[in-house]
């Protein structure tokens, strides 16, 4: 067997860091890997070779029974729908970024067409049906905690080797259940809805949602912060003249001039920075839709 040199030993070595990062678990030639939108993931090959000329991947996903192999002798598939987000790595594992639902199923790693490490691939998402001026003290905001397991995905199915459940945590660390400020609606392995009647002091809370496969060995996990539409201006406290100052005594034109726009200003720019967010917000919120019914179909 051929010595590894320094760099390849490196490489092993983040290779490994990665794989802890990113939640997969692994027993003897099946890993269980968890990860969220938008992150990537590793999906590990137990070759003792570092040649890949020989190693394939494949793509399977049930329900919509879709196959396809990825990395053929080695090299990524050209004609491969994730090739742009495909990496194989020097030891042949496979990285794939900037995840989707559509993902989400099971990556098979073979060498000289014999399988060799089979990954399961779950991708956990936060979806809302609430609108953004929800956002606010007295509002009403429904969090969707959804993982797409690659056990016939888009269901809430699990595999039989595997085990895994949602939690939603409070900023604090602790676990959330039915309370008069937030409730926990429907609550599944693979769907946890959590409902929150925001309070003065929810602006700027973070609310976790993480996936668990045994307690307290946290596999990944999705923060959502509830920040207050126009609720939070310590930026606009900066911009905006004191009340006994600039203003408050009579001035030349300029400065009145100055006195009427500054203020007018402040609140264009607050009007199109949330103008920017909704839209980015229903653009992301889009996607997911889409990556679901493209699950779901």
């Amino acid at each position: 067997m051929t010595k590894m040199t320094g760099g390849e030993r490196l490489m092993s070595l983040l290779l490994l860091l990665s794989l802890q990062l990113s939640g997969v678990r692994s027993d003897d030639n099946t890993v269980f890997v968890y990860s969220k939108v938008g992150d990537e993931a590793l999906l590990l090959c137990s070759i003792a070779s570092s040649d890949c000329s020989s190693i394939t991947w494949t793509f399977f996903r049930s329900g919509q029974v879709r196959f396809s192999k990825e990395v053929i002798q080695g090299q990524v598939n050209r004609s491969s729908e994730k090739a742009s987000r495909l990496t194989v790595a020097s030891n042949c594992s496979l990285i794939l970024r900037d995840l989707a639902l559509g993902d989400v199923g099971t990556y098979v790693c073979l060498e000289h067409e014999r399988d060799v490490t089979t990954v399961y691939l779950s991708i956990l998402a936060i979806s809302s049906p609430s609108n953004i001026m929800e956002l606010r003290l007295g509002g009403t905001v429904v969090l969707s905690c959804i993982l797409s397991s690659y056990y016939d995905a888009g269901n809430c199915r699990q595999y039989s080797g595997d085990s895994f459940k949602l939690r939603w945590l409070a900023e604090e660390g602790t676990e959330m259940d039915n309370h008069s400020r937030h409730q926990l609606t429907e609550r599944t392995n693979c769907n946890a809805t959590l409902v929150l009647n925001l309070q003065k002091e929810d602006n700027g809370r973070r609310w976790r949602c993480q996936v668990e496969t045994k307690p307290g060995e946290i596999e990944t996990h999705w923060d959502f912060t509830s920040s207050f539409l126009f609720e939070n201006t310590s930026s606009a406290r900066v911009l905006q003249p004191p009340a006994d100052g600039l203003c408050s005594v009579r001035l030349p034109i300029s400065r009145i001039v100055l006195c009427v726009a500054l203020p007018l200003m402040v609140g264009i720019v607050g009007l199109v920075t949330w103008v920017s967010d909704r839209k980015r917000n229903r653009m992301l919120a889009a996607a997911l839709q889409h990556d679901t019914m493209g699950i779901n179909h």
